[in-house]
This record gives structure tokens, sequence and C-alpha cells, in this order.
């Protein structure tokens, strides 16, 4: 398993993007620069992860708001021994997948930072190491009437970038879900929440 794991990192460090990377090719206007409200009828769930190794924990988080921008419910988790960023990525996809499908929401835009993971989750056969995984969440999906996965830059994901930096970069390991948004991002979601004009 660790053999074919470690060629599958490797072919993919040569033939695929990594999540930092944005390709040419995004669909015309699906490349998110900052955050966007979504439309009347959905609410925007923001995920992120913090991987450093497989021998630091990892962070995973999510912030769900409504098309007025204001943070709903919010959430992080530490997961230990992750093998890879783009494993942590998933892990946090499944995350709020998961709680948002017991909150038995019915239209959600997921947006991410990691362009891969939603590749990842939107074409599975691609991804065979992931294979379990993937048919978790997209078993989990087929419980929303209607969604959407969104890659926006990290400009655009800042508050879940935050959240789970809180476990990395701040070593809370505590795993929560909580109403709202966190009272130390309340500038941001408020920035967040403007309008264009």
């Amino acid at each position: 398993m660790d053999k074919a794991r470690n060629d599958y990192e490797a072919w993919a460090e040569v033939n695929i993007l990594n999540s930092s990377q944005v390709p040419d090719d995004i669909a015309d206007g699906a490349l998110i620069g900052k955050w966007e409200k979504p439309c009347q009828s959905f609410v925007k769930c923001n995920i992120d992860s913090s991987w450093i190794n497989a021998t630091v924990n990892t962070g995973v988080s999510w912030i769900l708001r409504n098309n007025f921008g204001e943070p709903l419910i919010h959430s992080r988790r530490s997961f230990s021994s992750v093998p890879t960023k783009l494993e942590a990525e998933l892990l946090s996809f499944n995350w709020a997948i998961d709680r948002l499908s017991d909150l038995r929401l019915d239209k959600v835009v997921f947006e991410s930072s990691s362009y891969l993971a939603g590749e990842a989750i939107l074409r599975p056969e691609e991804f065979l190491v992931f294979q379990d995984l993937l048919v978790h969440i997209r078993v989990k999906l087929t419980g929303f009437s209607l969604w959407n996965i969104s890659y926006a830059h990290l400009e655009g994901n800042g508050c879940a970038h935050e959240i789970a930096l809180s476990v990395t970069r701040d070593h809370q390991y505590q795993s929560y879900i909580a109403r709202g948004g966190p009272f130390w991002l309340t500038t941001l979601t408020l920035e967040d929440a403007k309008d264009d004009t």
C-alpha cells in the first residue's frame, strides 16, 4: 500500500496540478478571487485544510454562510497522521459534507481553495487511491437536492483557511461545531459580506 501511495504521489507531482496552482482552462468565470455570496436559495460552505506533514496534526474547517454573507455555522477538526495534503483536503470536504448532510441542508455550494480535491470528487475514477473516501463523499452528496463544488483563490476562502490554520499554527486540537462565525474572524466575515458596489 505504501509503495502504491508513493508511486501515485510521484506521478501526481509530475502530471496533476497541485492544489496551489490554478489551471489555465478553469471554466469561464468559475475562478473566484474574493468571497462571493451564494444565490438566494443556496447557502455556501467554504472548506479548507492546514497540512504540514504526516507527523503533525492536520486541521480541517468549514464555515457556512447565507446569501447575505452572514455566518450560520462553522467547524474545526483535527486529524492525526494524515499522509498527504490531498488526503487532508478530501478529509475537509468529507467532514463538511457529512455535517451538512446531518443538518439536512438542501442546496449547498461547497467552495475550496483546493482545485485538486474538487477534481477528485467530481472525477473519482482518476483518483483510485482515495476510492473509499471518495465513494463516501459521493454517496453523501446524493442527499442534497442541489450541490455545486467551486474553486476559489485563497483570498476568497480566507475565513475557512484561518480556522484550519488555528489547528496547526495555534495548536487548537479540540474539534467543535458552533453557531455563527468565530468572534476572532468577525472583521473578515463582515468584509466578505460587503457588496461589490
